[in-house]
């Protein structure tokens, strides 16, 4: 498997309803169309696959230790000409749902030597993120790579920065506790309810 890119969204428990995993799909799939079920949900429709996450998360479901996989949220392959593997996947944690959205690292740079990110791929990543956020309850939106990991939403309002490799969506709340911790090499655009914090060197237009 290669390494991956990772766009991490967190959002709290309470914002869940019986629509919220069809609604979050549907904002994707305007974007990167449903292509198929992953791993052990090929030969499911996209149908049962929202009826079954949608009953996970009810239960606030985690995979136990000694639970098979086929127990576990079904993941979904999206239709994409920009990337050689979109996936999403579902989890539990703390009172937290979570929702990844992952890609091969290399897909994401223009040059993976100097870790120079590729405008044009990043732009519809970023149109989804800034759509979820207005539409849901969102604690953060972060991006990191494989050797990299998300800031817990506590630690962000305890003033650590969150993950932005090579951007993140925080709360007003959040910005303002962070704002002396984040170093000159980042933008911040105001959107409603929160910001966009991204690094300058991307040349993303605003």
């Amino acid at each position: 498997m290669p390494p991956y890119f990772s766009v991490h969204y967190s959002f709290p428990f309470s914002t869940y309803n019986e629509s919220f995993v069809s609604e979050i799909y549907n904002i994707i799939f305007s974007q990167f169309p449903f292509k198929s079920g992953y791993s052990m949900s090929e030969k499911n429709t996209l149908e049962e696959i929202i009826k079954w996450n949608t009953s996970k998360l009810a239960k606030k479901f985690k995979l136990g230790f000694d639970q098979h996989v086929k127990h576990d949220y079904k993941q979904i392959l999206l239709e994409s000409d920009l990337f050689r593997h979109l996936r999403l996947y579902w989890m539990y944690e703390s009172n937290e749902i979570v929702l990844h959205l992952i890609l091969p690292e290399d897909d994401i740079f223009v040059d993976d030597k100097y870790l120079k990110y590729d405008s044009t791929k990043l732009v519809p990543l970023l149109n989804i993120s800034e759509k979820i956020w207005n539409s849901f309850e969102v604690n953060t939106i972060q991006t990191y790579h494989e050797l990299g990991a998300p800031t817990s939403y506590k630690e962000v309002l305890d003033a650590e920065q969150p993950s932005s490799e090579p951007f993140s969506i925080v709360s007003n709340e959040a910005l303002s506790r962070i704002k002396n911790v984040l170093n000159d090499k980042f933008l911040v655009k105001e959107l409603n309810r929160g910001s966009l914090i991204i690094q300058k060197e991307i040349g993303v237009q605003f």
